[in-house]
């Protein structure tokens, strides 16, 4: 089967294919809007649509449909839904501003600020001219998070555009179909999740899925169906049994049995690297009852039947998720071994977790409460107002997507506060996502009362206690082990302004030196002089001018030009003249007056750092390494980097020690193998303070299979001698195996 036909086949099951005799009608809609608002403002909803279809006339899509087929499904979309009034009428008007002549000011006037606020929001970003499409895909991002985070209504009628948009993908090229499930997937979904609204989170996660894979798709759902009909008897017999035990006790309760999505089902055989047959709770029952203590009074009910699995116990009624989901979850032993979940919740609940923020208004009768200070419409805002602006396009599109995670872990703070974080998350990432700053200055934490580094791996249900120092500052290292792009995002952001501010302390240097070399008078050159260059040099500030200088994208000399009097130029020199290599002029461009812990053979005053990739120390044989726009990277000489076999040696310079402060320190890492037994932490933490050595970051773990420990240490040392001595005192402590340094 060839795989149109494969995704077509699906889709029919997903989305029915609608007859002349089924087509949508504002009849349709209608009604349902009177199902949920039994004094709905009809004149106001009938007008919306007449506008629209007078607007859109003439109008066809792909599909050779007309247009206005499209903002009638949405329409209808949003009053299954049970949306206000405003809500749906913005349904079938979302279109005209982008596709009509119509302004946002007249729809003010015809149909109130509220409307025309969703479909300002709701408006396709278009007319503006970008670099490249990234710019235009992170543009309309920030856009579009904005305008939800003012009245969630956008976020709404945006779902329930981008959902039938979805139902008639097959009408696309496939190239396109696949870009848009990607998309889909990869933002639609989570926002939906977000926002608590799992109606249309599954919907979307299943047509996204389909089209991104349609052969998978169909080969999954091939499997389950085939394991679900053997299994019906015993899911029915499992379901009966439920209903009994609910029944002997007097607890009123639905019960309801359910396969789980083919996408969930799919991540988890991915995730474990199996088939469907190494899959077992693949099935569930919900019950919905009346009460929390009905909810609790289930559970134990159920927990005296089956056995339960401890580790799959969760009580998201007394800690509710962040977009307000509640419910207690278990996992449950059959009769014959096959692991079942039961999901208890009040129809209440229910409702929340199948609408979300759409529950809240229609518990108002279409009338909104105060969205500004909505919990939902605060952490969109966040993801646009916390991002540096000089943030590349590609990095907040990153960003974007790696807060937007549907798998969530909760820890908390020491007052109680529920946090929410992705799995696998370290300590450095819960203070990024507490505040900046304190991210930036946190050297570990107690976790649960225990001691550990930055590093440490979070588990649900922690409580973490954040420990800072005012002289802890980000390094490169910390990007390699944070999970969570927004404490990766916060850390380049520090990076780059560091980078930014000393490449512009370089480029006055460098642009002071020209001038002075051409004798030109510094006091003639004001700020303001400089200022006044800016547009024709191409730059915006002065910063940025000083910047680009420091980092080798402007030379000296051409920066310098244009302030330097005809008289006082002097002729280009020959190339024969000249003869300076590609790597000197490199050299020249980064030379500052400044104390050197290193110094360059043959070179005074050169830009150098020490490389993160193995953290030289005094006492090492080292090499220099000439980078572009930083200066001179110091390896130690053994270092991985250097032996790469694509390494361009010419780049190569030697380096040697300079004048060291007897202040001076070196963090470098080092690895304790231990025997795993109890205080054997405290022996080595102990021994380390005891000769008078400071530890950055402390990660320890177990090896339970080999019954060994090992121990991650940054240390700052004095000299190589220093971190030999510290080794011998450490090699002493009773069951450590092995001390070896990190490279």
């Amino acid at each position: 089967m060839e795989l149109k036909d494969t995704l077509l086949k699906a889709l029919r099951k997903i989305v029915p294919t609608r007859t002349k005799d089924s087509i949508l009608r504002y009849e349709d809609i209608q009604s349902e809007v009177l199902k949920n608002h039994k004094d709905a403002d009809l004149n106001y909803l009938a007008t919306a649509y007449a506008f629209g279809a007078q607007h859109h006339h003439g109008q066809v899509r792909k599909s050779g449909e007309p247009y206005y087929s499209h903002p009638i499904a949405v329409a209808h979309i949003l009053a299954t839904n049970k949306l206000d009034l405003e809500t749906v009428a913005a349904g079938f008007l979302h279109d005209v501003v982008e596709d009509c002549d119509v302004s946002l000011q007249e729809l003010q006037e015809r149909f109130g600020e509220g409307l025309a606020q969703i479909v300002d929001g709701v408006t396709k970003i278009g007319k503006v001219r970008y670099r490249d499409k990234l710019d235009s895909q992170a543009e309309s991002y920030r856009k579009m998070i904005l305008a939800m985070s003012n009245d969630l209504r956008v976020l709404i009628v945006k779902l329930a555009d981008r959902l039938h948009n979805m139902q008639t993908l097959h009408h696309l090229p496939r190239e396109k179909q696949i870009r848009i499930a990607t998309e889909t997937m990869d933002i639609y979904v989570p926002l939906a999740h977000r926002v608590g609204m799992s109606n249309f989170k599954l919907f979307l996660e299943k047509l996204a899925f389909l089209y991104q894979e349609p052969e998978v798709y169909e080969e999954i759902e091939k499997q389950v169906n085939e394991r679900h009909n053997r299994a019906k008897a015993k899911i029915a017999a499992t379901e009966k049994q439920i209903k009994a035990l609910l029944a002997e006790h007097g607890i009123k309760a639905e019960v309801h049995s359910r396969i789980k999505s083919l996408y969930s089902i799919h991540k988890k055989m991915k995730k474990k690297k199996t088939g469907l047959d190494g899959i077992y709770d693949y099935y569930a029952f919900r019950i919905l009852t009346d009460s929390v203590a009905d909810c609790y009074n289930i559970l134990g009910r159920l927990h005296g039947r089956w056995h339960p699995i401890p580790a799959r116990i969760k009580d998201f009624i007394a800690t509710p998720k962040p977009n307000l989901y509640q419910s207690l979850h278990t996992t449950l032993a059959g009769s014959e071994g096959q692991p079942f979940e039961v999901q208890i919740r009040t129809h209440t609940m229910h409702r929340i977790a199948e609408e979300g923020v759409a529950a809240h208004w229609t518990y108002k009768q279409g009338k909104l409460v105060s969205l500004g200070r909505d919990q939902h419409s605060k952490w969109l805002k966040k993801l646009v107002t916390e991002q540096d602006p000089e943030t590349t396009s590609n990095d907040y599109i990153e960003s974007i997507k790696g807060e937007l995670f549907t798998e969530e872990m909760l820890v908390f703070t020491p007052r109680g506060e529920i946090k929410t974080l992705k799995p696998g998350a370290t300590v450095l990432d819960f203070a990024y996502h507490i505040h900046t700053e304190l991210g930036h200055k946190t050297t570990g934490a107690r976790v649960d009362g225990v001691q550990v580094g930055i590093r440490a791996e979070l588990k649900n249900g922690q409580t973490v206690e954040v420990i800072t120092s005012k002289s802890q500052k980000p390094t490169e290292e910390w990007l390699s082990f944070v999970v969570t792009s927004s404490a990766r995002a916060k850390i380049r952001n520090w990076l780059n302004s560091v980078k930014k501010s000393e490449s512009i302390d370089i480029g006055r240097t460098l642009f002071e030196k020209e001038l002075k070399k051409a004798k030109v008078p510094l006091k003639s050159v004001t700020t303001k002089t400089i200022q006044e260059k800016m547009k024709e040099l191409s730059f915006k500030k002065v910063d940025d001018f000083y910047s680009a200088i420091g980092l080798g994208n402007l030379t000296p000399r051409k920066a310098a030009l244009p302030f330097i009097p005809e008289e006082l130029q002097q002729k280009t020199p020959s190339s024969g003249e000249v003869r300076e290599s590609r790597l000197r002029k490199a050299l020249n461009n980064l030379t500052r007056q400044s104390k050197q812990q290193v110094v360059v053979k043959g070179q005074n005053d050169i830009l150098v750092y020490l490389a993160q990739c193995c953290s030289p120390i005094e006492g090492d044989k080292i090499t220099g390494f000439i980078t572009l726009g930083k200066g001179v990277a110091v390896h130690r000489s053994d270092c991985k980097m250097l032996k790469d076999p694509n390494l361009d040696v010419e780049r190569l310079v030697e380096v040697q020690w300079g004048h060291l402060d007897k202040e001076s320190v070196f963090n470098t890492r080092i690895v304790v193998y231990t025997e795993d037994r109890r205080g054997m932490i405290a022996d080595v933490s102990n021994a380390v303070t005891a000769s008078k050595t400071n530890i950055k970051d402390f990660n320890a773990r177990s090896d339970d299979g080999k019954h060994t420990g090992i121990i991650h240490l940054v240390v700052e040392v004095a000299s190589l001698d220093h971190l030999k001595r510290l080794t011998q005192t450490l090699e002493k402590i009773k069951g450590v195996i092995s001390v070896e340094r990190e490279n």
